[in-house]
């Protein structure tokens, strides 16, 4: 037996102390005595020193290995993560697709990036999305649609229309389909609703009225002062997901950011966000186990841009000479190559990492090791929020 490369002791005042696990985000309790113990088993010089036959010993011993914070030595869990990456990547059985329904709001914000260039999705790009989920069948098994702008309630009836067809797409093929929107709030929010499937909500806090929520799941979106502020009118157990309050080049203040992993904190907003999760929020962007980076690098994810334009990255949108070809799914297509040529397992860096399972080697758009500063030089704040929203139940 070994123990696990991805485990951590979290230490907390005047509390136990915590193993954690950034591979299977488990979480477990250590008294000092216990704690002796598995700093003696995690090192091979003192492992053979400890009475493994000791009942209390052979106790913890099994609980470990239960719950996989020690493992077989011929394990490589390094080589099981790559594996299951790959799987799940190279899996046709499923199809993520954003789609822009519209770029008209109702919001007016300041810098707004579609300012003068209101539009919304043609007929024949609604079509061209169509064809490519037809495509896919038989063999889809799950099919997740985003919608996001603008504001997507103001093309709503579009959205209703195009619901119809999937529903009777979906059951002559046997595929599940969910929905999830990206707007902000005000009334036209809650003009959300009427799918023939649930649809997530995800709605800027600094727009939405929290008084007159739309009846669904909901996420609150803002950055951490924003939220911080509202913290006295949140719903009971709401969830929030924090971003720049800002609009980017190319995005919506709602979909800007929203493909990382983790907010960019400072010492102050570590402590909002402690308040948040003792209140009992659930914070939606806290580091946690993945299979994929981001849907840049995923195979089975698009980005649709109002003229039906198709990309992989947020990033790419509005640069021509990075949306996809007609065939989408070439691979040696240099649009889609750069992505499908992602592999942090082949990093030096990557692979001795003990936090890897976090961001898999994070946004292949910026410099590598960009987001590693992070990462690693917040891992204790990072450690503390995980443990803090595990204790909640988060």
């Amino acid at each position: 037996m070994k123990s696990s490369r991805y485990n951590h002791i979290i230490w907390r005042r005047n509390l136990p102390q915590l193993l954690y696990n950034s591979w299977n985000h488990r979480f477990l309790e250590l008294d000092n005595a216990q704690s002796a113990v598995y700093g003696g088993l995690s090192l091979p010089l003192t492992y053979n020193l400890i009475n493994q036959k000791d009942p209390s010993i052979a106790k913890l011993v099994a609980d470990l290995a239960k719950m996989e914070f020690m493992i077989d030595d011929s394990i490589d869990e390094l080589r099981q993560i790559e594996v299951l990456s790959h799987l799940h990547r190279f899996d046709r059985g499923r199809l993520s697709l954003w789609i822009c329904p519209t770029t008209r709001c109702d919001q007016n914000c300041s810098g707004c990036p579609y300012q003068g260039s209101r539009t919304d999705l043609s007929s024949l790009a609604l079509d061209k999305i169509f064809r490519l989920i037809s495509g896919r069948t038989p063999g889809l098994k799950h099919l997740v649609i985003g919608w996001w702008g603008g504001q997507p309630a103001l093309a709503w009836k579009m959205v209703l229309e195009f619901d119809k067809k999937l529903a009777l797409l979906a059951q002559q093929s046997g595929f599940e389909y969910s929905y999830r929107t990206i707007g902000s709030g005000g009334g036209p929010a809650n003009r959300l609703t009427a799918l023939s499937r649930e649809n997530e909500l995800f709605l800027n806090i600094g727009s939405v009225d929290l008084d007159d929520l739309p009846a669904a799941p909901t996420v609150l979106l803002g950055d951490i002062a924003g939220i911080s502020k509202n913290i006295g009118r949140l719903p009971p157990a709401a969830r929030v997901r924090f971003l720049k309050n800002t609009p980017g080049p190319k995005l919506c203040r709602n979909v800007n950011q929203l493909c990382q992993s983790a907010p960019n904190l400072e010492d102050d907003e570590v402590t909002n966000i402690n308040r948040l999760l003792g209140s009992g929020f659930a914070v939606e962007n806290l580091p946690h186990p993945k299979l994929v980076a981001c849907q840049a690098v995923d195979p089975q994810s698009f980005i649709f841009d109002t003229s039906g334009n198709i990309y992989k990255c947020w990033d790419d949108l509005g640069s021509p000479e990075k949306m996809l070809p007609e065939d989408i799914e070439y691979p040696l297509a240099p649009q889609n190559f750069r992505w499908l040529d992602w592999d942090p397992f082949h990093e030096a860096h990557c692979r001795m990492c003990n936090i890897l399972p976090w961001c898999l080697g994070g946004c292949r758009a910026k410099s590598p090791d960009e987001d590693c500063s992070q990462w690693h030089y917040a891992l204790r704040e990072m450690l503390s929020l995980a443990a803090a929203a595990n204790k909640k139940g988060a």
